[in-house]
C-alpha cells in the first residue's frame, strides 16, 4: 500500500510533528511510506531516509493520511484533507482556532462565516459574527468545533480519544473509525532518574519543579499554572515551573509571569531535542497537563505524577490515581492550588501515583502494537475506498457555485432535524435545480 503522510514534522513546534516521526519505522514496516510537509527542505526525516514532499509536488498514494490538530501549523494538512478524500487522524476534536487562523486573521471574515453557517446554521452565524469580533473568548470557538467539513471529506476517522471516536462515530455513522490509543515512545529507555535528568539540563538537584510539557498555547490553561506556583511559593521557596518547548507568539506568557512575580522561578526553554524533552519530564516532581497531548502519554511513561483537567479526554482515558483531574469550574485556580500543594508536600504519593502511570501506560501504549493496529485499519479503507469516496462525492459540489450552496443549506437542515444518518444524494435532486433545467 503506498501511503501519503501528511504533517508538520520536527524540527516544527507542534508536538504532533513528533508523533508523526516516532511511529514512521514503526509503520514503514507495513507501508511504502512518503511524506507531505510545508517544509520539506528541512524536515528531520529526511536525513533519517524518509521521501519528503511539498504539498505542491506529493506523488499519487493509495491512500493519504491527515494528521491534523488546531493550530496553526496543521494548515496545509487541513487544506488538502477537504480537497482530497483521505483518512483524518484527530489530534484534536475541535478545528475552531485553526480555521480562524486561517479566515479571520487573514482578513476573510466572510469565508469564517460561511464555515460556521455550514457548520452549525443560523446559530453559528451568530456566534461566529462575536468571535469575528474577539468576544467569543475561548468558551465559544470551545462550543463550536468547525470540523464538520474534514469529518464529511474524509473515506475513515482515527481517533486517539474516546471522546473524539464517539463523536465522530455519531457525526459518521457506517464511515470506518479506529480508535488508536496515543502511542509510548522514549528516546532515552530505561529513562534517566530525576538527579540525572536534572544534571544533564543544569536544574538544581535539590528543590521542586513544575513541568509543563510541549508547546505553550492558550488551551493548556499557563496562566493558572504560573499563579498557582507564585503562590505556593512560601510554602515551597524552592519551587520552578518550567515550560518543557516553545511558546505561541500570541501567549502573553511572559506578561503573567512578570504579573506573578515569578521570574526567578520560571524557565522557557524552547524547542528541545526528543532526549532532552524527555529529561524535563524525568526531572519534573509533577507533570501540569490540562489537555491531551502526546506528551501526557510521555510523562506518565516515565512515571510521574500528572495534574490534568476533570471531563477532558486525558481524565477519561485513564483512571483516577493515573491522573489526578483538576475541576475547571469556577474554583479552577483553588482547586488547582490544593492538588498540587498535597502532591509536593508528599513524595511517598507522588511515587505512588508515578508507578502506577508508568505500568498502566506500558501495558497499554506500546509503539509497534498500535502502528500494526493503524496499519490493519488503512488496508480495510484502502479496500473500499472507491465505494467510500463515491459516497462522499455525491454530496459534494465545487465552492461558490449554486449546487454548492444549496446542497450546504440542505446539509445543514438535515443535521438539524436528526437526520445526518440519511444519506442524501444531494447533487442528483439538486442538480436539475441549480442547472435551471426544467425537468
Amino acid at each position: 500500500m503506498r501511503l501519503g503522510i501528511w504533517s508538520p514534522l520536527p524540527p516544527s513546534p507542534s508536538g504532533i510533528a513528533d508523533y508523526v516521526a516516532e511511529s514512521l519505522p514503526a509503520l514503514a514496516r507495513h507501508a511504502d511510506v512518503h511524506l507531505v510537509t510545508d517544509a520539506p527542505e528541512g524536515a528531520a526525516s529526511r536525513r533519517e531516509g524518509f521521501t519528503v514532499f511539498a504539498p505542491a509536488e506529493a506523488p499519487e498514494a493509495d491512500l493519504e493520511l491527515y494528521h491534523l490538530g488546531n493550530s496553526p501549523p496543521h494548515a496545509f494538512v487541513y487544506r488538502a484533507a477537504c480537497a482530497r478524500p483521505g483518512v483524518a487522524v484527530l489530534h484534536d476534536w475541535s478545528l475552531h482556532h485553526l480555521v480562524l487562523r486561517e479566515t479571520v486573521e487573514r482578513g476573510e471574515v466572510s469565508a469564517y462565516l460561511r464555515e460556521m453557517r455550514r457548520a452549525h446554521g443560523e446559530t453559528g452565524t451568530f456566534v461566529g459574527r462575536q468571535v469575528a469580533r474577539a468576544l467569543g473568548g475561548e468558551l465559544l470557538p470551545a462550543l463550536f468545533p468547525l470540523n464538520d467539513r474534514v469529518l464529511e471529506g474524509s473515506l475513515a476517522i482515527v481517533a486517539l480519544t474516546e471522546h473524539v471516536r464517539s463523536r465522530a462515530a455519531r457525526r459518521l455513522p457506517g464511515r470506518p473509525i479506529l480508535r488508536l490509543p496515543h502511542h509510548l515512545s522514549l528516546p532515552l529507555d530505561p529513562p534517566p532518574s530525576r538527579a540525572d535528568a536534572r544534571r544533564a539540563l543544569g536544574l538544581p538537584p535539590d528543590g521542586l519543579i513544575v513541568t509543563a510539557p510541549g508547546l505553550a498555547t492558550s488551551s493548556k490553561r499557563l496562566d493558572l499554572a504560573v499563579r498557582a506556583v507564585a503562590r505556593l511559593r512560601p510554602a515551597h521557596p524552592a519551587l520552578r515551573l518550567v515550560v518543557a518547548g516553545a511558546a505561541d507568539p500570541s501567549l502573553p506568557l511572559s506578561d503573567w509571569v512578570r504579573a506573578a512575580g515569578l521570574a526567578d522561578a520560571f524557565v522557557l526553554t524552547g524547542r528541545l531535542s526528543l532526549e532532552d524533552f524527555e529529561r524535563h519530564l524525568c526531572a519534573a516532581d509533577v507533570v501540569l497537563s490540562l489537555r491531551f497531548p502526546t506528551h501526557l502519554v510521555r510523562a506518565l511513561g516515565v512515571g510521574r505524577p500528572a495534574l490534568v483537567t476533570a471531563g477532558t479526554p486525558a481524565a477519561e482515558e485513564f483512571p483516577e490515581g493515573i491522573v489526578a483531574p483538576i475541576d475547571p469550574g469556577p474554583r479552577e485556580e483553588e482547586e488547582l492550588l490544593a492538588v498540587l500543594d498535597r502532591l509536593l508536600r508528599d513524595t511517598a504519593l507522588r511515587e505512588e501515583m508515578g508507578r502506577l502511570a508508568r505500568d498502566h501506560v506500558r501495558a497499554r501504549h506500546g509503539l509497534d502494537g498500535t502502528a500494526e493496529r493503524l496499519a490493519a485499519f488503512l488496508g480495510e479503507v484502502s479496500a473500499r475506498r472507491e465505494s467510500l469516496r463515491a459516497e462522499i462525492l455525491a454530496d459534494r459540489a465545487g465552492e461558490g457555485g449554486l449546487l454548492g450552496y444549496l446542497m450546504e443549506e440542505v446539509r445543514w437542515g438535515a443535521r438539524d432535524l436528526g437526520l445526518s444518518r440519511v444519506a442524501l444524494g444531494l447533487e442528483r435532486l439538486l442538480g436539475e435545480l441549480a442547472s435551471g433545467r426544467r425537468p
